[in-house]
């Protein structure tokens, strides 16, 4: 009966080997299952991913898991719209121009200090001629005006047509009032010789402006001059040309940038130098370039046959991007030439007033050009609207710049009859070349 029933508990019970082998299948089936779940639930996840973009915040915290933002957000692309009111692309830069600085013993006798003889900055000041500029230069990246004659020396003497020599305190009040840059390529250039490039030069550079059109050296001659946007937009490359110094010779022909007429033997190699000069600015980093075009036909309300001529050659060459020009003290159309924009003449910014039979003269042109595109990208830039501001030269019988404007930011200038004349008259001078009005705009500030 013993022998019997220890058979029985033998064959009813497994050896400890077996029971080990069967732990071990089981943990490896197991294994197998939860391995299968978990690719089934990885893959299902990454479907969800890539449906909808990314995990969101909500649901990481609910899986108990961190979200990653450097492996499941994309890098955002940085935008730099600038300070114009719309940009249609990544980036803009808006860029403001007006007329010449044209100073008279008339204009500047009006801000003299108690001594115009000091050597202190003191001898005049010039801020609240220019000061109703300033929100306009604000509502804009890039600000260049330009200097239509050389200066002299702090304390003087002083000088006016036809050799002229004017206060340096108006460099001071170009800075003051938010000026970036200026050009003094004109027919003036040369009134003071070398020496009064020198002064202009060295005036403008401790005021911190940047400039071109002149030079002290042949090295600083060779130079394009690029401006990188406050804001961020990109680079301008920004070159200058006079037709004339006024039957003068410089002593070195790189003291003057030149764009002489097709009948002078330089004439090729003036545009080829602004060419050249337009590549290395690009080389440099240059998104965009402009070039400033200075004529001497005064008093006209066509462009002239130089300027018709040399722009259109120029923008034949493809080197640019906006050709402007000032020189004729007066408001000249706005051309588009084979997809190049072409202002022709800005008239005067800041001037003293003449006669009736050269009132044009008192008129000037403020234009914010605003290019869009991505910065660094080549081909990817374009002009996509150019505001037009006109301006008089008085407010209410004192010398300041004034807005010439629809919503007449601060009040009129001559007169609400006399503003409104000059208003229509420019406006059709403006567009009497064609210019596309959905992208020549006349600026109105306060709407923006």
């Amino acid at each position: 009966m013993g022998h019997i029933r220890g058979q029985g508990q033998h064959r009813g019970t497994r050896s400890g080997g077996e029971r080990v082998a069967a732990v071990v299948v089981f943990i490896f089936a197991l294994a197998i299952a939860l391995g299968i779940g978990l690719w089934f639930g990885i893959q299902h996840r990454n479907a969800a991913q890539e449906n909808a973009g990314q995990w969101s915040i909500a649901d990481s915290a609910a899986s108990g898991k961190e979200l990653s933002k450097s492996q499941h957000a994309p890098t955002p692309v940085a935008e730099h719209h600038g300070n114009s009111p719309d940009c249609p692309d990544q980036d803009c830069i808006a860029l403001l121009v007006n007329g010449d600085l044209l100073f008279h013993e008339g204009l500047w006798n009006q801000f003299r200090g108690a001594n115009t003889s000091a050597t202190d900055g003191t001898a005049f000041n010039f801020d609240p001629l220019f000061e109703p500029m300033k929100q306009y230069i604000q509502a804009s990246d890039i600000a260049v005006c330009n200097f239509e004659t050389p200066i002299a020396q702090r304390g003087g003497p002083y000088s006016a047509y036809p050799i002229f020599n004017v206060p340096p305190e108006v460099a001071d009040a170009a800075r003051n009032v938010g000026y970036n840059a200026c050009t003094h390529a004109t027919n003036h250039s040369w009134d003071q010789g070398a020496d009064g490039i020198a002064r202009l030069w060295d005036t403008l550079a401790a005021d911190g402006i940047a400039q071109t059109g002149s030079y002290k050296t042949e090295e600083d001659s060779m130079q394009p001059l690029v401006i990188d946007s406050p804001t961020g937009g990109g680079k301008l490359g920004l070159i200058a040309g006079t037709v004339s110094l006024n039957g003068e010779v410089a002593d070195a022909d790189w003291r003057v940038d030149r764009l002489r007429d097709t009948d002078d033997p330089h004439h090729a190699s003036d545009i080829q130098r602004a060419v050249d000069k337009a590549n290395k600015a690009r080389e440099q980093g240059a998104d965009i370039v402009a070039i400033a075009m200075h004529s001497v036909v005064e008093y006209i309300d066509y462009a002239d046959s130089w300027q018709v001529t040399e722009a259109h050659e120029l923008a034949d060459t493809g080197a640019f991007d906006v050709i402007y020009g000032a020189g004729c003290h007066c408001a000249q159309p706005i051309e588009n030439y084979n997809g190049t924009w072409i202002i022709y003449g800005l008239g005067n910014a800041v001037t003293e007033s003449a006669s009736a039979a050269t009132i044009v003269n008192n008129q000037g042109v403020t234009a914010r050009v605003q290019f869009a595109g991505k910065k660094g990208v080549k081909g990817s830039w374009r002009v996509n609207r150019i505001d037009w501001l006109p301006t008089a030269n008085q407010q209410q019988g004192t010398y300041r710049w004034c807005p010439i404007s629809s919503d007449h930011p601060i009040g009129t200038c001559w007169s609400e009859t006399q503003d409104a004349q000059v208003r229509q008259r420019i406006w059709n001078v403006i567009y009497s070349m064609g210019a596309d009005q959905n992208v020549v705009r006349e600026w109105n500030i306060t709407q923006e």
